[in-house]
């Protein structure tokens, strides 16, 4: 549970780096365009990604201090 936990908070980073970037190259007719246009949302909004990112992360450390706790 906990490493997948881990692994959507580094797909969320990783997902929110890519919309951030793709925000920034959208004038040229490449992936970026095609992101943003399925995406529109998290294209001009990738903070928030980053933030679910952070509580996913928060949320592993929680159950990992827990289980240190209860062993």
């Amino acid at each position: 549970m906990k490493s997948f936990v881990m692994f959507l908070a580094i797909a969320t980073a990783g997902a929110s780096f890519l919309f951030f970037t793709a925000a920034k190259e959208v004038q040229n007719a490449n992936w970026a365009y095609k992101a943003c246009r399925e995406a529109n949302w998290f294209c001009h909004n990738p903070q928030v990604l980053a933030f679910i990112a952070v509580g996913l992360i928060v949320l592993w450390a929680l159950a990992t201090l827990l289980s240190a706790i209860r062993d």
